[in-house]
């Protein structure tokens, strides 16, 4: 419920972007976020761990690709 929450401020705040001052340095910083985690995932199934066990190594792609975007969160 708390993600449904969540993804409804975030849409309703889509329309309020156009009146930040600093809209391309927020737009500039969530892509690099988005593109350095899915980054992170397709390199951890693809180099490291997909020739041992795939039931390993998607959960292991998706927690490190988590870690990247909750990281600068925190």
């Amino acid at each position: 419920m708390i993600t449904f929450k969540n993804f409804g401020l975030g849409v309703s705040k889509l329309f309020s972007l156009r009146r930040q001052s600093n809209i391309k340095h927020i737009l500039k910083t969530s892509l690099i976020i988005l593109f350095t985690a899915e980054t992170v995932c397709i390199l951890t199934v693809d180099l490291v761990f997909y020739n041992y066990s795939l039931l390993l190594s998607i959960p292991l792609a998706l927690l490190t690709g988590t870690f990247t975007v909750v990281s600068q969160e925190a």
